[in-house]
């Protein structure tokens, strides 16, 4: 392909900034410093300055994608009066055309040669007559020894004769036992995290190293770091990210950026209440130990918040009234302390509410744009906009020699956990590692990110560096960490990431199952068989649990765990209703049910009802204590009830009846909310707003029951009678049953078949259930034959 001629890109410069002027018009005329400060209040990340904006708008120079980008949304958070509105999210259609316009002119972009200039000629530029600045040194933070000794030790140090090593091995975190990174090696491209092509830009590991979060847009994904797979739907937050010591997830609310929540990572659900800050979150830091969490806001503030805390935040400081004044990163240190600068240099002992002096800058560096500390606290790394870093060594009072070999700003920071090694992303689009101790670059440039890098982190165990960037997250693995998994992990974690699961050697009863669950903790599933009997099992080995497998019968259809994994309940054809303990097998509790005989049993999201269906058709909700009814059945409109269903928050509950109408209910509502939907078998989505239902063919429908309109569907490729219905708990996945003796999986959002039939059963498979962490699916069947199906992630 010829390559553009310099004329050609140069006109369609002028026309894209022709074009953006107009824009500019259209939206009021919003001044340059108007649009800075909309993005810095807009809470998007988005960084604005008037010089780039004049480059910009007078077609001096294409700019980065984001800084494009975010330019044209800060344009569009303006009406046409120029009154401020909501910014668009990244993805909003109005901004194809700009984000096609700006890759056009990429294309087009003549080849530059970037040409470092020594610092000899650096200096030579400087201004006649200009004094080339000294270092100052950093006074040393307070520890819990006296300041004068600090003083004492600080004045008589004896400086390091060799700069190439400036910092002493006296100031490093003791390594972990066995652990060898005097040559760290290289790291390798082991995963690309794409999700649905929206940019990132934050990354942070789980406390465990097994599960990284990415934000980028409006939107929080969690991935699993062994198979690079997607774990849960995404989550409606956003950047700055974090994990608290207690595995919980931080991250700031999508569609608020006062708002602060607390998500877990197994379901994606708020785990605490939400902490609310008076300007948006900035950035996010976390103690060691405990939940505690100190978050930096727009304007400066830092605030200590969490249950360690308590339901109040404590405002710590308050940044100046300057930019370079305003706090920039924050980290809790081993003494227990909690350190914060500005991007200026300025360290703060904010659990001491002490100053320290401004730190020492380089000649002529100007303000870094961003800083990071050590995870000792006794270094402190700063980026600057020319693609350098320094280090100042907090303890002793010096400066290791600045480190260049970025082309372009420093824009992500991170120390590995033992501070040995610094991690730097740049727009450059590379990641670089550094030795902290001897101030040299560790290994070759990180390459593959197509846009500039947003953020980096290292995993706990300083394996993995996962770099975020507009075009995804790269983690990167060091080579030799860890031995090569074997083939058959290797080959089973392949068949994964196709969605082809894997099927386990089976269990055997005695006669057909019918139904059967997982325990809520997923250390037991248990299955009625249709000789009125239960068996229980350790999914891992597969081996039975005795003192349940010979000790009660049970109406076959009878069969539910407490939300706890307590208790697991059944119906005796005596007319009793027994919770016993699923492991012990020892009986806690016992009702009769007097007239009526339980068919099936499903608990209250609180675990104190219980929800009966009896065969005589009657829906009863019951104490679980005693048994005892709990207001009225269900309306005449209920009809003679064949199944019951009940969502995991408790707050929807469907019924099907022998007319093969679904209806769903409102607990403790007398009239239905809900259909009447054609089916007789159904199963709600983990969250409670789809509705699957099968009818007497062989066909299953999706409903949102928002709206009572058909969600997708029908899911058509059964032969025979679907028997049952489950999603996984993700929501990702609904599995389907039939008498043609084959299990098939979907995706709900689109009706589409996922992966090839499931098969093994000789007959009909009669029961589903996934594990309560998705990565394993059961199928029951006539031929008395359980096959366990390995879904992933490992």
């Amino acid at each position: 392909m010829e390559r553009q001629s310099h004329g050609a890109f140069e006109e369609a410069l002028a026309a894209l900034a022709g074009d953006l002027n107009r824009l500019r018009i259209e939206r009021g005329k919003p001044s340059y410093r108007d649009l800075v400060a909309r993005a810095d209040a807009s809470g998007t990340g988005i960084r604005l300055s008037v010089a780039t904006q004049s480059d910009v708008f007078n077609g001096r120079r294409l700019v980065r994608a984001d800084t494009f980008m975010g330019l044209v949304r800060m344009l569009y958070a303006y009406d046409e009066y120029g009154r401020e509105t909501a910014v668009p999210s990244h993805t909003a259609p109005e901004l194809v055309v700009w984000r096609q316009r700006w890759q056009q002119l990429a294309a087009l972009q003549p080849a530059v040669t970037v040409r470092s200039v020594p610092a000899r000629d650096r200096e030579a530029r400087a201004e006649p007559g200009t004094a080339t600045p000294r270092p100052v040194p950093v006074e040393a933070p307070r520890t819990y020894e006296s300041r004068e000794h600090a003083r004492s030790n600080a004045a008589t140090a004896t400086p390091a004769p060799n700069r190439s090593s400036a910092f002493p091995d006296s100031a490093r975190i003791p390594l972990p036992a066995g652990s060898d990174l005097s040559d760290p090696g290289p790291y390798v491209l082991r995963h690309h995290l794409t999700g649905d092509a929206a940019p990132a830009l934050d990354v942070v590991f789980s406390p465990d190293g097994r599960h990284l979060a990415s934000a980028g847009g409006d939107v929080v994904r969690l991935w699993d770091t062994t198979t690079g797979l997607a774990i849960l739907p995404p989550l409606s937050a956003t950047h700055p990210l974090a994990f608290a010591s207690d595995g919980m997830l931080i991250a700031r609310d999508a569609r608020d950026p006062l708002t602060l929540r607390w998500f877990a990572p197994s379901t994606g659900l708020p785990s605490r209440p939400a902490v609310f800050h008076s300007t948006p979150v900035t950035a996010i830091a976390c103690a060691r130990t405990g939940s505690a969490a100190a978050t930096i806001e727009l304007d400066g503030t830092v605030r200590l918040s969490g249950p360690d805390v308590g339901r109040r935040s404590i405002v710590l400081v308050h940044g100046g009234d300057s930019d370079s004044d305003h706090i920039d990163t924050a980290a809790f240190v081993p003494d227990g302390r909690l350190l914060a600068a500005t991007r200026g240099g300025r360290v703060w002992d904010l659990i001491g509410k002490e100053t320290l002096p401004r730190a020492a800058l380089a000649a002529g560096s100007g303000t870094p744009e961003l800083t990071a500390f050590s995870p000792d606290g006794r270094l402190l790394a700063l980026g600057y906009e020319d693609g350098r870093v320094t280090l100042w060594d907090m303890t002793a009072g010096r400066d290791g020699p600045p480190m260049a070999g970025h082309a372009e700003t420093i824009f992500a920071l991170a120390f590995s956990p033992d501070g040995r090694l610094l991690a730097t992303g740049s727009h450059d689009r590379t990641v670089r590692l550094w030795d902290t101790v001897a101030g040299r670059a560790v290994g070759p440039a990180l390459r593959g990110h197509t846009h500039g890098v947003e953020a980096v982190a290292f995993s706990p165990d300083g394996q993995l560096l996962a770099a975020a960037s507009e075009g995804g997250v790269l983690i990167y693995e060091r080579v030799g960490a860890r031995p090569a998994a074997p083939l058959a992990a290797r080959a089973l974690a392949g068949a994964l990431r196709e969605r082809t699961a894997v099927r386990l050697p089976p269990v055997q009863a005695e006669r057909a199952f019918v139904r059967m669950a997982f325990s809520p903790d997923g250390r037991v599933i248990a299955a009625t068989t249709a000789g009125a009997s239960l068996r229980v099992w350790d999914p891992v080995t597969r081996k039975p649990l005795a003192p349940l497998t010979a000790a009660a019968t049970v109406y076959p259809p009878c069969l539910a765990f407490s939300p706890d994994g307590a208790l697991l309940a059944g119906a005796c054809p005596g007319r009793t209703v027994w919770l016993r303990d699923p492991v012990s097998g020892m009986v806690r509790r016992e009702w009769p049910t007097g007239e009526f005989l339980a068919k099936q049993l499903a608990f209250s999201s609180d675990g104190r009802r219980v929800w009966s269906l009896g065969v005589d058709g009657l829906v009863q909700l019951r104490d679980a204590s005693d048994g005892r009814p709990i207001d009225a059945p269900l309306g005449d409109e209920a009809g003679a009830v064949t199944g019951i269903a009940l969502s995991a928050d408790g707050r929807r509950l469907a019924t099907a009846d022998t007319e093969g109408r679904v209806l769903v209910w409102h607990p403790g509502t007398p009239r239905p909310v809900g259909g009447p939907f054609p089916g007789r078998e159904m199963a709600f989505s983990p969250d409670g707003r789809i509705l699957a239902t099968a009818h007497a063919g062989t066909s299953v429908r999706l409903w949102d029951l928002n709206t009572g309109r058909q969600h997708a569907g029908p899911l058509t490729a059964h032969e025979s009678v679907v028997n049952d219905l489950a999603f996984s708990p993700d929501g990702t996945l609904l599995a389907t049953a039939g008498q043609d003796g084959v299990t098939l999986l979907w995706d709900p959002a689109t009706g589409q078949r996922v992966g090839s039939a499931l098969t093994g059963h000789d007959g009909t498979v009669n029961g589903l259930a996934f594990s309560p962490d998705g990565s394993l699916l059961a199928t029951a069947g006539a031929d008395g034959v359980l096959h366990l199906w390995v879904m992933g992630p490992l």
